[in-house]
């Protein structure tokens, strides 16, 4: 007998599955003599065993029957699913019919196949992708260290939704003293990352009629959380003082939803001016609405003084602030939080119990730990001592290759900066400079994609310096300048 084994998993598997689909698509009939599988296992050059566990999984699910010194048969299926079971064994994937999926799984489906469309090539010798971050090796030994001696079974156990009480302690007095935050312990909740947290945030507030009012570029990973939970999408344009207050309306009628990053806007950087903070809590408490704060970077600022939060400024009453820990230590620790206020605490807690329960017990113990003893703070010294080496390269590299071409945006603070280029007449332009980049082993990433209703003025470019190697820094951008002069300026 030929088989067509298909190279996936176990060799019984890959058995069964054959046989499987035979039987389905007719080509072995009812009461169809299957080979002795002494004879199949010599044919197929595999135990004995392999050809018994693949006839017995058979068995078990009624395709075929037979006893000890007996021929093993196909069984009978029934007349009336056999036809369509042998189509869809025959069909591509491409055949198939729609899935019958929710509205909101369907917006998800789109925004992950878009996300995938984007994603960036695997052989870049230069690649100035934002969101990256720079493992320290001492922060890996010490993480490891703490992971071996804080291990107790009793973490195997389900824990506080809320998360660790003495992690909840130290994130609400670092908010304090670090970022200015109004709250204590009992409005923290620990969540896996700050994208659950705005996942979370959406299925607490959001109704279908709910319009949530986002910035201009802003962040397509809120826009997602938002827009899948089925809320109405308002974008804000944002200027040199964050998002612009005076597009908002000034009464909603129906549930409203704000949404800023105003300590490092994302992606230009800008700082949200005080009079702007104002207005933005004026219009939360006009419109008995909430604003979700998302302070993704704001640990790492290397001009000026640090900037408060908004949830301070607003003493917690309307501010739900969100802060990762993945953009310190390392993305694969999902850990973040929410300071929440008061009258959302429980119903808040009570979604994160039916989403998954609760954060890696092991894991914020060990944070708890690596906290308490200052070691976050000398690594938070460490990194920003890192990225400030990379930043200013990055930056002496961009003035000197393109000099009065180009402006930057946003370089005081966070992990990445904006450029523009100052010639309007690159506008549009961003196709044929990202593809021909990332062809010859550079990675840049365009500002447009980070708009919802409109286009970007100018040619814009996201630069992320937390990733990259500080010696790729220079020659990348030199690399950068020649393709830009073979494409926009060889008239020169």
């Amino acid at each position: 007998m030929l088989l067509h084994l298909d190279g996936r998993g176990a060799r019984y598997r890959q058995i069964y599955r054959s046989l499987k689909r035979m039987i389905l698509a007719g080509e072995l009939g009812e009461d169809a003599r299957l080979p002795a599988s002494r004879v199949l296992a010599q044919s197929l050059g595999v135990s004995r065993n392999v050809v018994l566990l693949a006839y017995d999984q058979l068995k078990s699910e009624g395709y075929i029957s037979g006893r000890v010194g007996d021929a093993t048969r196909v069984c009978a299926l029934p007349e009336s699913g056999l036809e369509s079971l042998q189509e869809r064994v025959t069909m591509t994937p491409e055949q198939l019919p729609e899935r019958r999926l929710s509205e909101q799984a369907g917006i998800a489906l789109q925004q992950w196949r878009r996300r995938c469309s984007g994603q960036r090539e695997q052989h870049l010798k230069y690649d100035f992708r934002y969101g990256e971050v720079s493992i320290d090796q001492r922060t890996v030994t010490l993480w490891k260290r703490l992971n071996s001696r804080l291990f107790d079974r009793s973490l195997l156990q389900y824990e506080d939704p809320r998360g660790d009480p003495e992690l909840r302690e130290l994130i609400a007095g670092h908010a304090r003293s670090g970022r200015g935050c109004h709250c204590d312990a009992d409005q923290v909740c620990i969540v896996n990352g700050s994208q659950q947290a705005l996942d979370l945030v959406a299925r607490l507030l959001i109704r279908p009629e709910t319009r949530v009012y986002l910035e201009e570029p802003g962040y397509l990973g809120s826009r997602a959380c938002f827009e899948t939970a089925g809320a109405g999408l308002h974008p804000l344009p944002v200027d040199v003082e964050g998002v612009d207050t005076s597009c908002l309306p000034e009464h909603v009628a129906q549930p409203a939803l704000l949404y800023v990053t105003p300590s490092h806007q994302f992606p230009t950087g800008a700082i949200l001016s005080l009079s702007r903070r104002v207005a933005l809590l004026e219009w939360a408490q006009r419109n008995q609405s909430y604003i979700v704060e998302d302070d993704y970077d704001g640990e790492f600022r290397y001009q000026g003084r640090p900037i408060a939060s908004l949830q301070g400024l607003d003493r917690g009453l309307r501010t739900l602030y969100v802060g990762t820990f993945s953009k310190v230590l390392f993305p694969s620790l999902r850990i973040g939080y929410v300071i929440l206020p008061r009258p959302l605490i429980e119903p808040f807690v009570a979604l994160r119990w039916l989403s998954d329960r609760q954060t890696n017990s092991h894991q914020q113990r060990v944070l708890a730990e690596f906290i308490r003893s200052g070691e976050y703070d000398r690594h938070l010294r460490r990194m920003g001592k890192r990225y400030q080496q990379r930043r200013q390269r990055l930056i002496e590299a961009l003035q000197s290759h393109f000099s009065e071409r180009i402006e930057l945006q946003g370089i005081n603070a966070g992990l990445h900066f904006l450029l523009w280029f100052r010639d309007e007449a690159l506008a549009g332009r961003e196709r044929d400079l990202v593809t021909q980049a990332a062809s010859e082993g550079l990675g840049i990433y365009p500002v447009s994609s980070l708009y919802l209703d409109s286009s970007p003025p100018r040619l814009g470019l996201l630069f992320g310096y937390s990733g990259i190697e500080e010696e790729r820094i220079e020659p990348g951008i030199r690399h950068l300048k020649a393709l830009c002069d073979r494409l926009f300026w060889s008239g020169d």
